[in-house]
C-alpha cells in the first residue's frame, strides 16, 4: 500500500483537511501522526469551519491490520489517541464529508466530528470483532452516539450498514446522492460561516460531553484490549488470518 499524505487547504474562512492513502485510505501510524499535526495547524484552528474527508471518494476502510499486531499496537493506539485529542481540541465546527467505506477506525474517527454528510453509497461498520479484536474508542463512546442496543448491534455483530441506515440510527447527519455531496457539504459550510464564529466555538464547548468521562472510558477499553485481549492464546489469530486471506481458527472456548 502506498504511503499516505494529509493536505490542508484554506479558502477564506473555510479549512479543508484531506487524507490520501490509496486505494482505501487505510490509516497507519505515520498517516495518523501527520493528521494530528494538520488538525493542530494554524490555518485549521483559526478557521470558521473545518471540512474533513478522504481523497479519491473514500473516507477510510480503517486502520492498518499490521499496526494491530502486538509489537505495534501500543504506538498505534497512542497515535490514534493523539488524533482524537486534536479533534476534540479543535475550536471550529468539524463537518465530515463521507464517501465510500467508513469502517473500523474510520468510523471511530467519524464519531469525533460534529456533523457528518454522507453520499448514498457510503458504508459503515465496526468489523473488528470478526478478527477477534474490538475498537476501544467505539466501545467507549458508541453507546452515547446511537444508544445501547444499536451500539451492541454494531460492535458485537460487526455488520456493515448502508448510508440510510447509518442516518436512521444517528451515525451521520444526512444522506444525499453522490453527485450532490460536494454541493451539500459546501452549503453546510457556507451556512456555518454565516454564523458568528465565537458563538459556534462557545456552543461546541457547552455541548461537549465531560472530557474526563470519555477519557476514562477510553483508557479502560484500551487497558482491557492491551492487558487482557492481547494476552489471550492466539490473540493475533484473526489478524493473521486476514493478512493471509484465510478463515481464522479459534482456540477451543473462543478467540
Amino acid at each position: 500500500m502506498a504511503p499516505g499524505t494529509v493536505t490542508v487547504a484554506r479558502e477564506g474562512p473555510r479549512a479543508s483537511v484531506t487524507w490520501d492513502r490509496p486505494p482505501l485510505n487505510v490509516f497507519d501510524i505515520p498517516l495518523l501522526t501527520e493528521l494530528a499535526a494538520a488538525l493542530r495547524s494554524e490555518p485549521v484552528r483559526s478557521a470558521h469551519v473545518v471540512v474533513v474527508g478522504g481523497a479519491r471518494h473514500r473516507w477510510s476502510a480503517g486502520f492498518s491490520v499490521e499496526d494491530h499486531m502486538a509489537d505495534r499496537v501500543h504506538p498505534m493506539f497512542a497515535a490514534f489517541r493523539d488524533v482524537l485529542t486534536a479533534f476534540s481540541e479543535l475550536p471550529p465546527p468539524i463537518v465530515a464529508r463521507v464517501e465510500g467505506p467508513c469502517l473500523g477506525g474510520g468510523l471511530e474517527m467519524l464519531l469525533a466530528c460534529d456533523l457528518a454528510i454522507a453520499g448514498a453509497s457510503a458504508t459503515f461498520g465496526q468489523p473488528e470483532i470478526r478478527l477477534g479484536v474490538f475498537p476501544p474508542f467505539a466501545a467507549a463512546v458508541m453507546e452515547s452516539a446511537v444508544g445501547p442496543q444499536r451500539a451492541a448491534e454494531l460492535l458485537l455483530l460487526g455488520e456493515t450498514l448502508g448510508a440510510e441506515r447509518a442516518a436512521a440510527i444517528g451515525l451521520v447527519s444526512r444522506v444525499v446522492p453522490e453527485e450532490a455531496l460536494e454541493a451539500e457539504v459546501d452549503r453546510t459550510a457556507t451556512r456555518l460561516c454565516g454564523l458568528r464564529r465565537e458563538a459556534l466555538v462557545l456552543l461546541k464547548s457547552a455541548m461537549r460531553r465531560e472530557g474526563s468521562s470519555v477519557a476514562s472510558r477510553l483508557a479502560r477499553a484500551e487497558k482491557i484490549y492491551l492487558e487482557e485481549l492481547m494476552r489471550l492464546p492466539s490473540a493475533e489469530e484473526g489478524l493473521r488470518a486476514f493478512l493471509e486471506k484465510r478463515e481464522p481458527v479459534w482456540p477451543a472456548g473462543g478467540p
